[in-house]
């Protein structure tokens, strides 16, 4: 329990901090920035002052061990996720991590580890969790308005959506490319709604059709990770899930999110704004079951403002993370199966 508000310190400064930093601002009866840490100090001194910060450094130890830190967001290239992660969590604070979650199931599982041994929240950033479609998708899935689930999709079809910089474009420092970078969106949010079952087999064609080929946007040498990436996942108790992603498909742009069952099915996308419906009912009397109002999730806070209120209110009132590394790192678990799976093509199992 926090009677003051929480002092937040920053791992990395680039894009996506901003987008964190200008929600904590939002919040300052909940949390003040208080430093920032970049291995770049030009870049940490810049964000120190656009954010408010009395402190910037280049050493991550310099801010961990300062006792104005009580909470950190992780806004890193993926790579970097875990290590910053873990050395945060071990040092006594709490984090708000970025997605991807990291760049190996286990190094997403040493973060889950880290976390509970500590005692400290481990949050991962993932916004979509809190969408009013995701929301009331989960809901009828929970009330059993789907029935028995066989089968679900998330697509994710980007036209020219490459982010041509090496912090998501190289390997060493992305993790992983299209399939990672944005494809967790889709990813997360149908796994969520479906309760999170254990991914058992996954087969998979994954590779690079488009960054070779070169742009005007991005060096060839500086694309060493996939650009597109399909994947057959069979799940715990039954059910297929149909997985994609691409950076760039010469196809029209598609998000959407699918599940059905023996008396009902969703689908709805994001991205499209293509509103969510909900079916329920028998063969011969499938009603539409929509909720109409939809629960107001994000609608009114944006993305951010709500995932980082979501951090800091469980921080303020003790409550459990509102997005937990375990199960969030079974997306993990999928992402080096599919990896495995391409390399030696064929499906592979995955052992729990």
């Amino acid at each position: 329990m926090c009677a003051q508000p929480i002092g937040i310190g920053f791992i990395g400064t680039g894009g996506i901090s901003r987008a964190h930093a200008k929600a904590y601002q939002q919040f300052p009866e909940l949390a003040k920035i208080v430093a920032v840490c970049d291995v770049d100090a030009a870049r940490a001194e810049q964000a120190r002052e656009e954010f408010g910060a009395s402190f910037a450094c280049t050493d991550m130890a310099e801010l961990l061990a300062r006792p104005e830190v009580q909470a950190v967001s992780v806004t890193t290239p993926t790579a970097l996720h875990a290590p910053a992660a873990i050395a945060a969590l071990e040092a006594g604070k709490h984090v708000l991590c970025e997605k991807p979650m990291a760049a190996s199931a286990a190094q997403a599982k040493a973060m889950v580890k880290a976390a509970e041994q500590s005692g400290k929240t481990l949050m991962i950033a993932m916004k979509w969790r809190f969408r009013p479609e995701t929301l009331a998708a989960r809901q009828a899935v929970v009330d059993g308005k789907l029935g028995d689930i066989y089968f679900a999709r998330a697509i994710g079809w980007q036209h020219k959506g490459v982010p041509a910089r090496p912090s998501f474009t190289r390997k060493e420092l992305a993790g992983g490319g299209g399939m990672m970078d944005n494809g967790i969106y889709n990813l997360d949010t149908v796994l969520h709604i479906l309760g999170h079952p254990r991914p058992l087999a996954v087969s998979a064609q994954v590779g690079a059709w488009i960054g070779p080929r070169g742009s005007k946007n991005w060096q060839v040498e500086d694309f060493t990770v996939e650009d597109f990436g399909a994947c057959f996942v069979r799940l715990e108790g039954g059910c297929a899930l149909f997985f994609a992603h691409s950076w760039h498909v010469n196809l029209p742009e598609d998000w959407g999110i699918g599940v059905t069952g023996t008396t009902g099915g969703l689908a709805f996308d994001i991205v499209m704004a293509k509103p969510l419906k909900i079916l329920h009912g028998e063969y011969d009397d499938i009603q539409d079951i929509t909720p109409d109002p939809m629960p107001e999730g994000n609608k009114t806070l944006g993305d951010f403002a709500y995932e980082i209120r979501e951090f800091l209110t469980a921080l303020h009132e003790g409550r459990p993370s509102p997005v937990p590394g375990d199960p969030f790192y079974y997306s993990n678990v999928i992402f080096d199966a599919a990896f495995e799976s391409a390399r030696q093509g064929r499906e592979v199992t995955i052992e729990w």
